[in-house]
């Protein structure tokens, strides 16, 4: 699980083009997210994140959670992406 928590920042780093800061901590993947309006753009990062994970790990034997915080805001977003099913 932490080897592919730790592919996915990665690849996350690479690949995201919202300006945000990523991590993982506590078996999460964190998104640090600025400069936007969180409401209106959730449904972009939410998106974006699914088809960058999505494409990089097309099998993943484990189930990842996922955060997704506004810097200086209170705005946050929990969600899993399930494993694949095979």
């Amino acid at each position: 699980m932490k080897k592919l928590r730790s592919k996915v920042v990665k690849a996350l780093k690479r690949e995201f083009t919202f300006e945000c800061i990523i991590s993982s901590r506590m078996n999460q993947v964190i998104l640090d997210v600025k400069n936007i309006d969180f409401e209106q753009h959730l449904g972009l990062l939410l998106q974006q994140t699914q088809y960058i994970i999505d494409r990089c790990f097309p099998r993943r034997e484990d189930n990842l959670c996922l955060v997704i915080r506004e810097i200086g805001g209170t705005n946050e977003n929990k969600f899993k992406i399930w494993k694949s099913v095979y």
